[in-house]
């Protein structure tokens, strides 16, 4: 038991039964055992700062004895008598000083504190002069150094009790702090277990419905998929599928065969008189062709390659081979209203596939797909949260049971009762 104040007799063992207290309970146990022990040491403080007064009265007659003796230091060589001299003034007059010191009357602790403090000061006063003169008061006052060291003895030993109860005051207080501490400790642990509790059933409610909207949205799909009208679709895009891979082909075979023509051509550009709009008609032509058959009248196409072909002709345009080039250009231009008449259906066609598909969107099935990944995902992350919460949870639990345990044991240290903490 802390202090040594009413000691049991019995062993730790004999505690009375276990006591519930509640944590809001704590603060008020520590601070009446406080006050308990400092009314103790207040009142057990009494006859020992009483003893401690005494003590130096009967120093200060000693003092006041040693003051009237001469110590026969006329028999003693000049410069040693001047140094006892000094060394019996100093003495006199700091032990005559420091021993007239009143004790004051002890009502509370904070007397205690500071009385002990001032008994501290007088202490080491004392210890220093008698420290710096010891040589000489021990060879040429011997007796009244005897007396006073038996009667300073007195007053440190009391002195020593005084300051220990102290000490075991600041040691419970020190204990009591920490106690405090770890009970702001367990409140902080409990809102975090109650504040992710509540996270938790936010999660569950949000995974639950990502659940239902998962549940939902795979029946979605189901009956999408074995709906008319998405077979309908899936024909439609196959058959789309199939006409873009013809326009490939077109584009390639349209491509080959102005690549045939595209040096004159190409020359062409740099010495044309035709009007600006042809003009950049024939350097589109240039770059790619198949992006121009079809979208732009054959009339100004043919129009670019008779006049190109008029200036090979010429010799405006200048190729190595004008005959082939020339015939080419002719081969072009007998060929051009059937390649764009090909390009023309084809595109026609996409067009009205592609029309046919946008009526159809409703039974599409990607954003449907996205829901379904999505409702996926925050089924996931809302598992993924739950588990971290959960984790985090279970360490908070079991830091409470530590702190609660070091509690229980540190109340029945500083109480002297079996504590057990209530929920």
């Amino acid at each position: 038991m802390v202090f040594g104040w009413g000691k049991r007799k019995q062993e730790t063992n004999d505690l009375p039964q276990e006591t519930t207290v509640n944590l809001n309970q704590i603060d008020s146990l520590l601070l009446s055992k406080r006050e308990e022990i400092r009314k103790k040491i207040t009142v057990q403080s009494v006859p020992l700062f009483n003893q401690i007064q005494t003590e130096l009265q009967a120093i200060y007659k000693i003092i006041e004895q040693l003051q009237k003796d001469d110590l026969k230091v006329e028999d003693i060589e000049k410069i040693l008598r001047v140094i006892v001299t000094r060394a019996k003034t100093e003495v006199i007059e700091v032990i005559s000083k420091e021993s007239q010191n009143n004790i004051p009357k002890i009502h509370t602790f904070e007397d205690v504190m500071r009385t002990s403090e001032s008994v501290s000061h007088t202490l080491k006063k004392i210890g220093d002069v008698l420290g710096k003169n010891s040589r000489v008061i021990h060879v040429f006052a011997k007796k009244y150094a005897q007396e006073i060291k038996d009667h300073l003895a007195l007053v440190t030993k009391n002195h020593v009790i005084i300051s220990k109860m102290i000490g075991d005051y600041n040691i419970h207080e020190s204990l009591a702090l920490d106690i405090k501490e770890k009970v702001l400790q367990i409140q902080s642990l409990s809102e975090k277990i109650i504040e992710h509790s509540n996270h938790i059933k936010k999660l569950q409610e949000s995974q639950l419905s990502a659940q239902n909207i998962f549940e939902d949205t795979q029946q979605q799909i189901i009956n999408t998929r074995q709906s008319p009208e998405f077979l309908r679709l899936l024909e439609i895009q196959k058959k789309l599928g199939d006409l873009k891979s013809q326009e490939e082909s077109l584009d390639k075979e349209i491509d080959d065969e102005f690549s045939k023509v595209s040096r004159p051509l190409g020359k062409y550009i740099y010495v044309t008189s035709l009007d600006k709009p042809l003009k950049n008609t024939l350097e589109r032509l240039v770059e790619r062709a198949s992006k121009v058959v079809g979208s732009e009248s054959t009339d100004a196409l043919k129009t670019i390659l008779e006049s190109c072909m008029k200036g090979i002709v010429s010799g405006t345009v200048s190729v190595k081979e004008a005959d082939k080039s020339v015939e080419q250009i002719n081969f072009l231009l007998s060929s051009l209203d059937v390649l764009a008449s090909r390009k023309n259906k084809t595109l026609k066609q996409i067009q009205q596939l592609e029309m046919e598909i946008m009526e159809l969107e409703s039974v599409k099935l990607d954003s449907l797909e996205k829901k379904l990944t999505k409702s996926k995902s925050d089924q996931d992350d809302a598992q993924s949260k739950i588990g971290t919460l959960l984790k985090e949870i279970d360490s908070a639990t079991s830091q409470k049971i530590e702190l609660e345990q070091t509690i229980e044991s540190s109340l029945t240290n500083i109480l002297g009762i079996k504590y057990k903490i209530s929920v």
